[in-house]
């Protein structure tokens, strides 16, 4: 999966999907969302209606459209078009000008939350069922509910350290005890909050308290100490590569990358210790037209059907908790969403991350550590 990907490419159609009327609203009124059921839409209730998808594309979004939306398409009778990768960016162009070409997307939890109210709408919860999410998903922003469920964790050569490879972030960031390349992602172009609070636990930071803009500052002091044994990567692919081709012996990856080396051949040891939980959100273009639309896909993406299905497709942990996908043992050893992987969990801080005054300075020195400053 490549996550914070804000670049414009072309749209595809998918299946019976079709590329007319991309953004556009339809003509006839939408019936109202009323008393929804997770996964569950009136056969038909959308034909002759249009909207557009926007994600991150590659595997990840090819699963999602299988496990959700192409059936959501069949079941409703509307046409949904999908577009990859999005730009924050474009958003900001489409919500100014509202000549709207994306409707809905999935996108990165402290994005989204950062401009709730203004590039991405406040949600009517009242729309979409989430009594079967996963308990500690939800929260964090009034724009967006889980689309993704995942970890940054790190990972090891099962064949360069053994069974002695590193147990802690502390240990990711001590290249003497540890030494070799770590591949780390770049966050093409944005802090990635899951790396610098990863960095901040290496420093001393308890993930059970309050996270704020000096534990950030640590963070990226200890980035920057070991930078000379960093290999940053700005896509999942790249990742699972450094990995596969053992250019890193460690790394600081999503799961789903982990597993698909492993899958691949590659021999990894996964690291549980406070690993961050990162929560993506399908979030609704501010201003669109087809906002009711919207809701109707949100709230069948969430079914415990489709997520099961998600999961089998995809690798990542269903956001439905009464969803029983069928995976192999390697899978399950990188499913995110157990009791016990719970326990041992921090989630970014979405309450500290939305805030653009205290990010902006950060970004400006993380920028300067990946390009090599």
């Amino acid at each position: 999966m490549k996550r914070r990907t804000w670049a414009m490419v072309t749209v595809l159609a998918v299946g019976t999907l079709a590329l007319a009327g991309c953004g556009a609203s339809s003509a006839e009124p939408v019936p109202a969302v009323s008393n929804p059921v997770a996964g569950q839409v009136a056969n038909g209730i959308l034909k002759g209606h249009t909207i557009t998808y926007a994600a991150d594309g590659g595997t990840t979004q090819d699963a999602q459209m299988k496990a959700f939306f192409t059936p959501f398409a069949d079941a409703s009778g509307v046409k949904i078009n999908q577009d990859s990768p999005q730009t924050l960016a474009k958003i900001k162009a489409q919500v100014q000008s509202k000549n709207f070409q994306w409707d809905f997307i999935s996108g990165v939890a402290d994005t989204v939350a950062r401009n709730c109210g203004t590039l991405f709408e406040k949600l009517d919860m009242s729309k979409i069922d989430t009594s079967n999410v996963a308990d500690g998903l939800l929260g964090g922003t009034e724009c967006g509910v889980p689309s993704i469920a995942y970890a940054m964790m790190a990972v090891y050569s099962s064949d360069a350290f053994g069974g002695n490879g590193p147990q802690s972030w502390a240990d990711f960031f001590n290249v003497q005890k540890f030494p070799g390349t770590r591949a780390m992602y770049s966050g093409d172009g944005v802090i990635d909050s899951a790396t610098v609070q990863a960095a901040a636990i290496a420093a001393g930071w308890d993930g059970k308290t309050p996270f704020t803009a000096d534990w950030a500052t640590r963070g990226l002091d200890q980035i920057e100490k070991i930078k000379d044994s960093i290999a940053f990567y700005s896509t999942g692919a790249q990742a699972q590569q450094m990995l596969e081709s053992g250019e890193a012996k460690i790394g600081a990856v999503w799961n789903g990358r982990a597993l698909a080396a492993e899958k691949n051949g590659k021999q990894l040891t996964p690291v549980w210790n406070d690993w961050i939980s990162i929560v993506d959100r399908f979030a609704i273009i501010k201003g669109t037209p087809n906002a009711e639309i919207a809701y109707y896909a949100i709230n069948y993406a969430l079914g415990a059907e489709q997520q099961a299905k998600w999961t089998e497709l995809s690798g990542y942990s269903p956001v439905n908790k009464n969803a029983q996908p069928k995976i192999d043992d390697v899978t399950k050893k990188y499913i995110t969403t157990t009791p016990e992987r719970a326990a041992t969990s921090v989630p970014v801080a979405l309450d500290f991350w939305k805030n653009a005054d205290d990010v902006a300075p950060l970004q400006d020195r993380w920028s300067s550590i990946v390009a090599g400053g």
